[in-house]
């Protein structure tokens, strides 16, 4: 038999080799735990009444009169649901799963960030208490060893500061966290590392331009002679989620007050995000610590927002204005919504391992058992649960992210398209790894929750057999016409 197309080879770069290590990094749930009311799957609905709305009226306007009574009562009627879906929208909650991530040198251990899953979750719980007012929730399982924890060795997110353009080693820090954020896209990913420097930072940073959040190690965050900044975290992803500093920044009152002079005393020139229920404020360093709640800068009072987790200000409370909520939550719907859809791209969890079952039929995909040579065809058979039908689902990273592998337990070996074929038909064998891009597919998953698995190098979908469905009948590649033999459902195996 010929072996397979070879194609590319499997790129081991740097930011490849970084990121194939981690497979200690769990992977995603599914589908997070959701709130009482899931405000994308409610968000989802209203979108469709709102187009089904549209398409009603449009109807309206070329129906002939006899028509029209009709479509304008289910006008009325689809109506009063989106009113309903929009009423639910308004009090329904987000819950976005976290994922944490312990960064040190590239030889690991190395300058490892002062974090564990414990302190994590408090503050995680800290930020819970502040988001409350947005109906955002974060949920994170501390757990040692789950999906929502892991460790990276990587000296370039180890000593990633905020905005460096330009910078090569700031480049590559970010380019890794952005891609492994990409393989987590129902999370928000948390990197915790040391910094740059030989002591550890007690700083963090993000914005919506970043698809990940820095921030410190638990113990190093100190505020005002306590033992943490217990809200930084809240801070950290409340500018993930699109909120700004309240703030202009100074060191000291004189120097607030010379720019202050400078700008007419207009109070705007302290205005940080332009939000009307958040008033200019200067940011003085001199008095984060202290207990003011005004100062007053060439005759011109100003309010000192330390309740508030844009502010700078030391304060033992901390929460969100109305418009500050409205803002977090369109960024939840915008960087989330997508990955919360049930039809699109879908990731498996790395971690698991799966059999592969026909929508059709409920047989299982198997390998040979009685051989681990290359090329041995991969059939349909009856469920067994043995190890023959047990397949690790692995993401590839670089060019190909959003693209797996799937390995034999087995056999150690990849599904692969037969001789990296094009054609209709084309049979699926068992074969070493060789990074080619007839071992490499895409999953996709319809509104039912089934999945359509697809081959990179054709686009073709996995098929079960189209002659005959009986046990133990070769699987195939088939154009992808959305058939019974191409739907397929992954049932954990562990």
């Amino acid at each position: 038999m010929t072996p397979p197309r070879k194609g590319h080879a499997r790129r081991i770069g740097r930011v490849a080799g970084l990121l194939v290590a981690l497979l200690v990094l769990g992977a995603v749930p599914a589908r997070p735990a959701q709130a009482q009311t899931d405000c994308f799957a409610v968000n989802r609905e209203l979108r469709e009444l709102e187009a089904a709305l549209g398409a009603l009226h449009a109807e309206l306007g070329k129906a002939p009169p006899a028509a029209k009574a009709e479509i304008q009562r289910r006008i009325d009627e689809t109506e009063a649901k989106r009113s309903a879906k929009a009423d639910e929208a308004a009090a329904c909650w987000y819950a976005i799963h976290v994922h944490a991530v312990r960064v040190s040198d590239s030889c690991p251990g190395e300058r490892a960030a002062a974090i564990d899953t414990a302190q994590v979750a408090r503050w995680i719980g800290k930020a819970n208490e502040v988001f409350r007012a947005a109906r955002i929730r974060l949920e994170f399982d501390p757990t040692p060893g789950k999906a929502d924890w892991a460790e990276l060795p990587s000296t370039e997110v180890n000593d990633l500061v905020a905005d460096l353009p330009g910078d090569e080693t700031w480049e590559r820090g970010k380019a890794i966290g952005d891609e492994i954020a990409a393989r987590y896209p129902r999370k928000a990913l948390l990197l915790f590392r040391h910094g740059p420097d030989a002591a550890p930072t007690g700083g963090g940073f993000s914005s919506t331009t970043y698809d990940f959040v820095a921030l410190p190690g638990y113990e190093t965050t100190t505020l005002c002679g306590a033992d943490q900044n217990a809200y930084l975290l809240a801070h950290e992803l409340a500018h993930y989620f699109g909120l700004k500093h309240t703030f202009r920044q100074f060191k000291t009152k004189a120097a607030a007050a010379e720019a202050l002079r400078r700008a007419g005393n207009n109070p705007k020139a302290f205005d940080g995000d332009a939000l009307s229920d958040t008033p200019p404020e200067p940011y003085i360093e001199e008095l984060q610590c202290a207990a003011d709640s005004i100062v007053i800068l060439n005759g011109v009072p100003f309010a000192l927002l330390r309740d508030n987790v844009m502010s700078y200000y030391r304060g033992d409370t901390k929460t969100l204005t109305p418009q500050q909520a409205s803002i977090m939550r369109a960024w939840v719907e915008r960087r989330f919504a997508d990955a919360m859809d049930r039809r699109g791209p879908y990731v498996p969890d790395e971690r698991r391992k799966y059999q592969i079952l026909s929508s059709e039929s409920g047989r299982a995909i198997e390998v040979d058992p009685a051989t681990k040579e290359n090329g041995a065809r991969l059939r349909l058979s009856d469920w067994s649960g043995g190890a023959s039908q047990a397949w690790r689902i692995v993401p590839l990273v670089a060019q190909d992210a959003g693209a797996f592998e799937i390995v034999s337990v087995a056999t150690g070996k990849c599904l692969t398209v037969d001789e990296g074929s094009m054609a209709d038909g084309a049979k699926l064998v068992s074969w070493d790894w060789l990074g080619s891009d007839n071992q490499k597919w895409r999953f996709i998953q319809d509104e039912s929750g089934e999945i359509r698995i697809e081959a990179k190098h054709s686009g073709k979908a996995l098929a079960a057999p189209a002659a005959s469905r009986a046990s133990g009948e070769p699987i195939e590649q088939s154009v992808d016409q959305g058939g019974e033999r191409q739907r397929w459902r992954l049932l954990p195996a562990d």
